[in-house]
């Protein structure tokens, strides 16, 4: 019997088609072990990352397999809404396609196009390719399986994009699709005069979030967001508070870094 990689189920969509909420672990450094780590520590996806660390593509999909042998769904935050960077995402086995800054309706239908296949996208075909597992054998069942799992997940990181987030998210498709909102580089955003302190509160992020909140509720789209501003239960149900149904971690490095100043902080006082 001949292995379909491209049937392996997306534990994300599972999660939430079961009124669950996904739990996942964004993945800044490039170690095979350390994503089999978070799988088998019982997660259920890893965002590998793309584009604030350097992560390149042959990377990448060493981490997708690690991902995939773990029990993890595997998505890729590319570093920028670029179709080779999105179908090489694909075409390697990530279930779900992050894409950082979508400001407008235009380029989130670019990004979801680049994702999916004829006739809802136009992702250039190979038929060798690891994701339909190096054959043309079953190649339409494999076009079918990749478009009804591959999550399109918008970044929603400008002022621009908040004021566009009702077009923009009305270019998802319910049941497969999320969104997420980057409190970060809004609040960056925020900034008006040299050396001035970053207000990771900003009251405009209580707003944008609140605006997106609704239009996904009204829409049936999930919100993809941080366990913030801690990574335990209080943070998960704060995000879950802001209307988040698919709940991420910070990177694996933060966590690292924190852990390692807690031995410090308890040995040495």
């Amino acid at each position: 019997m001949t292995f379909k990689p491209y049937l392996r189920p997306n534990r994300v969509l599972e999660a939430l088609a079961g009124g669950e909420t996904p739990l996942g672990m964004q993945m800044y450094t490039h170690d095979p072990d350390l994503v089999e780590i978070v799988g088998y520590a019982g997660f259920d996806f890893v965002m590998l990352d793309m584009e604030h660390n350097r992560t390149n593509p042959e990377t990448m999909v060493q981490l997708i397999r690690a991902a995939e042998v773990s029990g993890l769904s595997p998505l890729v935050r590319v570093g920028a809404n670029d179709a080779f960077l999105i179908r090489s995402a694909v075409e390697s086995g990530a279930q779900g396609i992050v894409v950082p800054h979508v400001k407008t309706a235009e380029e989130a239908r670019a990004g979801l196009v680049a994702g999916h296949y004829p006739p809802e996208g136009k992702c250039g075909i190979c038929p060798a390719i690891r994701a339909s597992g190096y054959s043309q054998d079953n190649w339409e069942e494999y076009m079918a399986a990749s478009n009804r799992q591959i999550m399109f997940i918008p970044l929603l990181e400008d002022v621009e994009a908040i004021d566009n987030a009702e077009e923009i998210i009305s270019v998802l498709k319910p049941g497969r699709d999320a969104v997420g909102v980057g409190g970060a580089d809004i609040a960056n955003a925020m900034l008006k005069e040299p050396g001035e302190r970053v207000q990771w509160a900003h009251p405009y992020l209580k707003e944008a979030n609140e605006k997106v909140k609704a239009i996904c509720e009204a829409k049936g789209i999930p919100i993809m967001g941080m366990a913030f501003p801690t990574s335990d239960r209080a943070g998960v149900e704060t995000a879950r508070a802001n209307g988040v149904k698919i709940v991420i971690f910070y990177p694996d490095s933060h966590i690292w870094m924190q852990a390692c100043r807690k031995i410090i902080e308890e040995v040495r006082g």
